[in-house]
Parts: C-alpha cells; sequence; structure tokens
C-alpha cells in the first residue's frame, strides 16, 4: 500500500502556476456561449436532424444530432455550470448567455429557428416531390420503394414545421 503523503507528493506541481486575466474572460465567453447553446441550440440540433432525416442522406448522422440536442437539453446547463463553478467563475447567468449569443450569432434564436424552418419546409416539398415522381416512375421496384421512402419522411417532417409556424402565433 503506498502511503498517501507520497500520492500527495507525486500529484504536486513543481511549477506555479498562475493563470492569465484574460484566461477568466475567454473561459466565462465560452462558458456563457455554451449556455446559450444549451438552453437554445439543443432546438437547432434537433430541427437539423429532422431536416437530414427527411433528405434520408444519413441516417446515422440524423440520429446522433436529435439525440445530441435531446442530451444538450437536459445535461446542458448543468454541466456548464458545474464547470462555472470548478473553474471559479461566476455563475452562468440568463442574461449573459443571451448577450454571448448575440455576439457570436448576430441573430436571436428565434431569427435562426425560422430560418431553419424555412429550409426545411423547401426540404419537405422538394422531397416529397421527388419522392412522388420516383414512386410513380413504373421503371423498378427500388425507385418506387425509395418514393414511398421520401414521401413518408416528408410527411413526418411536416407537422413539426407547421407547429413552429403556430407557436409564435399562439405565445
Amino acid at each position: 500500500m503506498i502511503p498517501p503523503v507520497v500520492t500527495f507528493m507525486f500529484a504536486q506541481s513543481p511549477f506555479d502556476v498562475t493563470l492569465p486575466e484574460a484566461w477568466f474572460t475567454a473561459m466565462n465567453q465560452i462558458l456563457n456561449v455554451l449556455f446559450a447553446f444549451a438552453i437554445r441550440g439543443y432546438l437547432l440540433l434537433i430541427l437539423v436532424g429532422l431536416i437530414l432525416f427527411a433528405t434520408g442522406l444519413s441516417d446515422g448522422l440524423s440520429k446522433v444530432l436529435v439525440a445530441f440536442g435531446i442530451g444538450l437539453y437536459f445535461g446542458g446547463p448543468l454541466i456548464v455550470n458545474l464547470v462555472a463553478s470548478f473553474s471559479s467563475i461566476a455563475p452562468v447567468t440568463m442574461e449573459s448567455a443571451t448577450s454571448a449569443w448575440l455576439q457570436l450569432f448576430g441573430m436571436t434564436d428565434s431569427e435562426i429557428v425560422y430560418v431553419l424552418v424555412w429550409v426545411g419546409e423547401a426540404i419537405a416539398g422538394i422531397c416529397c416531390l421527388t419522392g412522388a415522381i420516383l414512386y410513380f416512375t413504373p421503371s423498378t421496384n427500388n425507385l418506387k420503394s425509395r418514393g414511398q421512402s421520401l414521401i413518408v419522411r416528408s410527411l413526418m417532417l411536416a407537422p413539426l414545421l407547421v407547429f413552429f409556424h403556430i407557436t409564435p402565433l399562439l405565445l
């Protein structure tokens, strides 16, 4: 058994590390951006994942994006505040996170969601039309199943996009 004194002696650093003052400012900004992304960006990840799923290009990546977005929603703010407390930085607040979000993206989260909804509607319409063309093309059975898959995926995305259109009107 190793005595605890030896463990503490090996764990000590021979250098006296003092962090520069700019490190605290940079760490504070990074944590504010991460907190803002955790409370607002999860929705962006879920939307991008569902739009990618509707296209059928990468099912694995779309599932990872949706799962990461859901995980970020539940665990993101907790993890960011834990890191802030370990870094001896003031806890991240909603105001500082909003300010960091606007500095980084230059747009509010609702504007980014509206742009993504617009892109999602265009992709859903293109996928539905492409799926109908492939479905009614009488050449092979493979085209028919691919067309049917595109139609179903775009119709799965459409109610979510309608929800994002109606939500601002209800609030």
